[in-house]
């Protein structure tokens, strides 16, 4: 008995003396284990810290508008620099566009001589994505380059869609009317001269924008495209004998006694070839008081039913460009309008007008170096005008209004985006010389 409590005392000292000799050296390695647990812990936190940044790089860059280099392209009727919305995940989008000239005026014309330069605009796109569906797109014009000379700041254009589905969207706010090439696609990368024609701008009043709201969309698997829309009218007091334009109301408190309608529709029935029209009507007297100018009496404007209609065309194949374009205005009640307004004799407010013009390009750049991107197009246009074309009983034509125009020109882009402008522009008119024109400007899209 007492042999083997002896033996377990032994048994039990031995075992001991043991795990005395192997705790230091376990403890050591439970030590070093925290160590590094607690490094492999710092550096899992520095990769989700960093995770964590990369992913919101990301985010700014989407929502400042700043997301990978790709080119401009048109989307839902509007200019390339105008859709960069359209692209955006989310958030914000910038874009723009400039443009300026020099003009040399001959001297032939009396008082029609001065030469120009002129910073035309600069112009910013701000746009707000707050779901795929819903997206806000606007247009900040600054014009001549100071409102203490003969600039202006203006919102070209500031509209909240709803993009339901490709064939139905919906759009409301202040809208680009969507008639003609220029109305809602004008920034100057993307059309030949330093000047619009002079149909686009007078008949079709270039840029014309009134408030408003529609459905637009495309149909045919994208081969037809649509815009309808419900604006307010003209007002006709701004009307003369040289068109149109003095009717736009741009948004600002217009009068909205007399709504009018547009549609448009272009349909591709090949790549690279585009045919389309569009339509407007809507009276403009917006049932409004006039102060005449001479006299001071206070009359009431006519309703003056005012009817726009123009077609258009387009072929784009290879270095091959070509546009071509007809457009008609019809007015009821000119004669009471011009009599209205205490117009003279010779410088009524047509009945009728209309103009048109061609246009064909080639880039020789696609020859000479099939691979780049630079464009160098020779080009020529032809517009005629005529504002005057059928004037009210008892009125005579104002004779300075129909017009020739020809414009031979060279275009070069050194980038898709950037161009430079050099054309020639001669007059012919009815009613004596109108000065000549050389023009020299540049244009830019971001």
């Amino acid at each position: 008995m007492v042999w083997i409590w002896n033996r377990r005392l032994r048994c039990g000292a031995t075992a001991l003396a043991g795990l005395m000799l192997l705790a230091p050296g376990a403890f050591a390695a439970e030590a070093l284990s925290d160590r590094e647990l607690q490094q492999a812990d710092e550096i899992e936190e520095l990769q989700r810290q960093l995770a964590v940044v990369v992913d919101e790089v990301g985010r700014l860059r989407t929502e400042m508008g700043v997301p990978e280099e790709r080119a401009l392209e048109s989307a839902h009727g509007l200019g390339p620099a105008a859709s960069k919305i359209y692209g955006v995940g989310q958030g914000l989008s910038l874009g723009g566009y400039a443009e300026g000239v020099y003009r040399n005026r001959s001297a032939d014309a009396p008082g029609d001589g001065e030469d120009v330069a002129d910073f035309t605009r600069a112009v910013l796109y701000i746009g707000y994505k707050f779901t795929d569906s819903l997206v806000f797109n606007s247009e900040i014009e600054f014009e001549h380059a100071s409102t203490s000379e003969n600039g202006s700041v203006s919102v070209e254009f500031a509209a909240l869609d709803y993009l339901y589905r490709p064939g139905l969207n919906f759009r409301a706010g202040l809208l680009l009317l969507p008639m003609g090439f220029l109305n809602e696609m004008h920034e100057p990368p993307f059309y030949y001269g330093t000047q619009r024609p002079e149909p686009e701008r007078r008949i079709i009043p270039t840029t014309w924008r009134e408030n408003g709201a529609g459905i637009f969309g495309t149909l045919l698997q994208e081969r037809l495209q649509y815009r309808m829309y419900v604006v307010n009218g003209f007002d006709a007091s701004g009307f003369s004998s040289s068109g149109l334009r003095g009717g736009r109301q741009k948004g600002s408190e217009a009068k909205a006694e007399d709504l009018s309608f547009v549609t448009r529709v272009d349909y591709e029935p090949r790549p690279g070839v585009q045919l389309g029209a569009s339509y407007y009507q809507g009276n403009s007297g917006q049932d409004q008081r006039f102060t005449q100018p001479v006299s001071g009496a206070t009359v009431k404007l006519p309703n003056v039913s005012t009817r726009i209609w123009e077609v258009h065309g387009e072929l784009r194949r290879g270095p091959l460009h070509m546009r071509a374009l007809y457009t008609q205005a019809h007015l009821s009640d000119a004669g009471e309008l011009s009599r209205a307004l205490e117009l003279s004799n010779g410088s009524p407010v047509a009945e009728r007008m209309f103009g048109g013009y061609g246009e064909i390009a080639y880039d020789v750049m696609q020859i000479l170096s099939p691979d780049s991107e630079k464009e160098l197009s020779p080009f020529f246009r032809f517009e005629y005008l005529d504002t005057q074309a059928d004037t009210p009983s008892g009125f005579s034509r104002d004779r300075r209004q129909p017009r020739r125009i020809y414009i031979p020109g060279l275009q070069f882009k050194p980038h898709p985006n950037v161009v430079l402008k050099l054309d020639y522009r001669n007059i012919d008119t009815w009613g004596g010389d109108t000065a000549d024109e050389i023009s020299v400007g540049f244009g830019v899209a971001y």
